[in-house]
Protein backbone atom coordinates (compact mmCIF):
# COMPACT_ATOMS: atom_id res chain seq x y z
CA UNK A 1 0.00 0.00 0.00
CA UNK A 2 1.38 3.28 -0.52
CA UNK A 3 -0.15 6.32 1.47
CA UNK A 4 0.78 9.52 0.48
CA UNK A 5 0.60 12.38 2.70
CA UNK A 6 1.30 16.16 2.37
CA UNK A 7 3.40 18.21 4.54
CA UNK A 8 1.13 20.79 6.49
CA UNK A 9 3.16 24.02 7.66
CA UNK A 10 -0.68 25.09 9.14
CA UNK A 11 -0.72 26.77 12.72
CA UNK A 12 -2.17 24.06 14.09
CA UNK A 13 0.31 21.69 13.18
CA UNK A 14 3.38 22.50 15.45
CA UNK A 15 5.34 19.23 15.30
CA UNK A 16 4.49 17.67 11.96
CA UNK A 17 6.46 14.71 12.55
CA UNK A 18 3.74 14.07 15.50
CA UNK A 19 0.90 13.62 12.93
CA UNK A 20 3.19 11.36 10.88
CA UNK A 21 4.02 9.18 14.09
CA UNK A 22 0.19 9.33 14.53
CA UNK A 23 -0.92 8.71 11.29
CA UNK A 24 1.60 5.45 11.02
CA UNK A 25 -0.44 4.31 14.09
CA UNK A 26 -3.34 4.92 12.56
CA UNK A 27 -2.83 2.35 9.70
CA UNK A 28 -0.79 0.17 12.00
CA UNK A 29 -4.56 -0.31 14.49
CA UNK A 30 -6.61 -0.87 10.85
CA UNK A 31 -4.53 -2.85 9.00
CA UNK A 32 -1.92 -4.59 11.46
CA UNK A 33 0.92 -3.43 9.26
CA UNK A 34 3.83 -1.26 9.82
CA UNK A 35 4.68 1.56 7.60
CA UNK A 36 7.56 3.29 6.43
CA UNK A 37 8.31 6.73 5.03
CA UNK A 38 9.77 5.14 1.76
CA UNK A 39 10.14 8.87 0.37
CA UNK A 40 10.21 12.38 1.12
CA UNK A 41 9.40 15.43 -1.61
CA UNK A 42 10.94 18.30 -0.70
CA UNK A 43 10.66 22.03 -2.64
CA UNK A 44 13.31 22.22 -5.34
CA UNK A 45 16.65 23.66 -3.82
CA UNK A 46 15.38 23.60 -0.65
CA UNK A 47 15.47 20.79 2.01
CA UNK A 48 14.52 22.42 4.78
CA UNK A 49 10.66 22.38 3.12
CA UNK A 50 9.02 18.67 2.40
CA UNK A 51 6.39 18.98 0.33
CA UNK A 52 4.63 15.08 1.01
CA UNK A 53 6.12 11.97 2.99
CA UNK A 54 4.93 8.51 0.91
CA UNK A 55 4.52 5.96 3.66
CA UNK A 56 4.83 2.55 1.86
CA UNK A 57 3.43 -0.86 4.16
CA UNK A 58 5.82 -3.03 4.93
CA UNK A 59 6.39 -5.71 3.96
CA UNK A 60 5.68 -4.18 0.50
CA UNK A 61 3.59 -6.81 -0.76
CA UNK A 62 0.91 -6.32 1.45
CA UNK A 63 -2.08 -4.45 0.03
CA UNK A 64 -0.23 -3.81 -3.14
CA UNK A 65 -3.23 -2.79 -4.88
CA UNK A 66 -4.70 0.66 -2.41
CA UNK A 67 -2.73 3.70 -2.85
CA UNK A 68 -4.46 6.45 -0.65
CA UNK A 69 -3.88 10.34 -1.26
CA UNK A 70 -4.01 12.93 2.02
CA UNK A 71 -4.23 16.67 1.95
CA UNK A 72 -5.49 20.12 1.09
CA UNK A 73 -7.50 19.76 -2.85
CA UNK A 74 -5.00 21.44 -4.53
CA UNK A 75 -2.02 19.09 -3.51
CA UNK A 76 -4.62 15.93 -4.02
CA UNK A 77 -5.38 17.69 -7.71
CA UNK A 78 -1.46 18.34 -8.44
CA UNK A 79 -0.39 14.75 -7.50
CA UNK A 80 -2.81 12.78 -8.95
CA UNK A 81 -2.69 14.49 -12.75
CA UNK A 82 1.51 13.91 -12.09
CA UNK A 83 0.92 10.54 -11.15
CA UNK A 84 -1.43 9.30 -13.31
CA UNK A 85 -0.02 6.55 -14.13
CA UNK A 86 1.42 4.95 -11.36
CA UNK A 87 -2.47 4.78 -9.68
CA UNK A 88 -3.42 2.64 -12.58
CA UNK A 89 -5.59 -0.36 -11.32
CA UNK A 90 -5.29 0.43 -8.31
CA UNK A 91 -7.73 1.83 -5.82
CA UNK A 92 -7.16 5.17 -5.06
CA UNK A 93 -8.73 6.49 -1.91
CA UNK A 94 -8.71 10.79 -1.74
CA UNK A 95 -9.04 11.51 1.31
CA UNK A 96 -8.98 16.19 0.90
CA UNK A 97 -10.52 18.19 2.79
CA UNK A 98 -12.85 20.16 -0.05
CA UNK A 99 -14.27 19.59 -3.32
CA UNK A 100 -13.89 23.12 -4.92
CA UNK A 101 -12.66 21.90 -8.14
CA UNK A 102 -16.02 19.59 -9.18
CA UNK A 103 -14.73 19.20 -12.85
CA UNK A 104 -11.86 17.03 -11.06
CA UNK A 105 -13.54 15.06 -9.32
CA UNK A 106 -16.58 14.17 -11.37
CA UNK A 107 -14.95 14.40 -15.07
CA UNK A 108 -11.07 13.59 -14.79
CA UNK A 109 -11.27 11.68 -11.69
CA UNK A 110 -13.71 8.75 -12.97
CA UNK A 111 -11.92 9.08 -16.55
CA UNK A 112 -8.83 7.26 -14.38
CA UNK A 113 -7.76 3.86 -15.06
CA UNK A 114 -8.31 2.84 -11.29
CA UNK A 115 -10.02 -0.74 -10.36
CA UNK A 116 -12.14 1.54 -8.13
CA UNK A 117 -11.83 5.18 -6.74
CA UNK A 118 -13.46 6.33 -3.28
CA UNK A 119 -13.35 10.16 -2.19
CA UNK A 120 -13.95 10.92 1.71
CA UNK A 121 -17.56 12.08 2.56
CA UNK A 122 -18.41 15.36 2.01
CA UNK A 123 -20.94 18.11 3.63
CA UNK A 124 -21.62 20.30 1.80
CA UNK A 125 -18.44 20.22 -0.25
CA UNK A 126 -16.73 20.06 2.57
CA UNK A 127 -15.04 17.29 4.73
CA UNK A 128 -16.03 17.19 7.91
CA UNK A 129 -12.62 17.60 10.81
CA UNK A 130 -12.60 16.38 14.30
CA UNK A 131 -9.69 16.76 16.46
CA UNK A 132 -7.80 13.22 16.40
CA UNK A 133 -6.78 14.12 19.98
CA UNK A 134 -10.38 12.79 21.80
CA UNK A 135 -9.77 9.42 20.26
CA UNK A 136 -6.38 8.82 20.89
CA UNK A 137 -5.11 10.00 17.18
CA UNK A 138 -2.90 12.73 17.17
CA UNK A 139 -4.03 14.53 14.28
CA UNK A 140 -7.06 15.92 12.69
CA UNK A 141 -9.38 13.18 11.14
CA UNK A 142 -11.92 12.99 8.63
CA UNK A 143 -15.45 11.23 9.69
CA UNK A 144 -14.27 9.15 6.48
CA UNK A 145 -11.40 7.84 8.35
CA UNK A 146 -12.66 7.70 11.54
CA UNK A 147 -15.43 5.16 10.08
CA UNK A 148 -12.98 3.76 8.45
CA UNK A 149 -10.91 3.23 11.61
CA UNK A 150 -14.27 2.03 13.27
CA UNK A 151 -15.86 -0.50 10.45
CA UNK A 152 -15.89 -3.84 11.67
CA UNK A 153 -15.74 -5.24 8.25
CA UNK A 154 -13.33 -7.73 7.19
CA UNK A 155 -12.68 -7.11 3.14
CA UNK A 156 -11.23 -3.92 2.75
CA UNK A 157 -13.44 -2.85 0.11
CA UNK A 158 -16.07 -3.34 2.25
CA UNK A 159 -14.40 -1.23 5.00
CA UNK A 160 -14.08 1.26 2.21
CA UNK A 161 -17.80 1.16 0.87
CA UNK A 162 -19.24 1.90 4.25
CA UNK A 163 -16.65 4.32 4.96
CA UNK A 164 -16.29 6.91 1.94
CA UNK A 165 -18.43 7.75 -1.00
CA UNK A 166 -17.33 5.48 -3.99
CA UNK A 167 -17.01 7.59 -7.22
CA UNK A 168 -16.09 4.40 -9.65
Amino acid sequence: MIYVLQHSYKKEYNNFNNEIQGRKEYLYNIFKTYFIIKYTDYSIGNFLYPNYYILESFPVNIWKNYYFIVGDTDFVIRYIKNKRKELDNNVLVVITCKKNNNNFFEHYLPSLNCSSIFIAKLNNDEADYYDGSKWGLNFKITLSELDFYNCNKDYMIDRLEDSFERIK
